[in-house]
């Protein structure tokens, strides 16, 4: 994708009023710590789409041979592989998946930092604490191109608002 993303709350193409629904996505998440995979997990739930979690960049590639994912939502700061490591591993699998758009997620917020993830290949990258609708956002502009702000996140979702609320209370960070 041409097109990168430093941050969702940036002037993207925004999806016309009449353009068809969104497609469910099928999305990765790596991440060390298990209460954020819960977390985005159940964020991708909301948004009705299917996810996946693995705990390491070694996972991440063996779910990557097996099944197609329309993005890759992976933790920068993992204990065991360096997330550069793991993006160059992602880019050396064969084409389609070596394509698969990866939104880096960050404990730092510094902008030269995401600049950083950005131009080492990242399709976008996100700060930790993340929300819902950051996520959302994220996810639309590196599978689809463009900010779904027209029809929020939140029309998409309505339905899970409760299932959030379960999976939120067994996350003890």
């Amino acid at each position: 994708m041409s097109e990168r993303l430093q941050s969702p709350e940036f002037d993207a193409p925004v999806r016309p009023a009449n353009a068809a629904e969104p497609q469910r996505q099928h999305i990765l998440i790596v991440d060390d710590h298990a209460p954020s995979r819960r977390l985005c997990a159940g964020y991708c739930d909301l948004f009705d789409h299917t996810s996946e979690t693995v705990g390491g960049g070694g996972e991440a590639i063996e779910a990557l041979r097996r099944a197609r994912f329309h993005a890759v939502v992976m933790n920068v700061h993992m204990a065991e592989a360096g997330a550069l490591d793991v993006l160059n591993a992602i880019r050396a699998l064969p084409s389609p998946v070596n394509d698969t758009p990866v939104i880096g997620l960050t404990a730092v917020g510094r902008g030269e930092e995401a600049q950083r993830w950005l131009g080492a290949g990242f399709s976008g990258v996100l700060a930790k604490p993340i929300t819902a609708a950051r996520l959302y956002t994220a996810l639309c502009m590196v599978t689809e191109g463009v900010a779904d702000v027209a029809r929020s996140w939140r029309q998409r979702c309505r339905r899970g608002f409760a299932r959030l609320g379960r999976i939120v209370a067994t996350v003890a960070f």
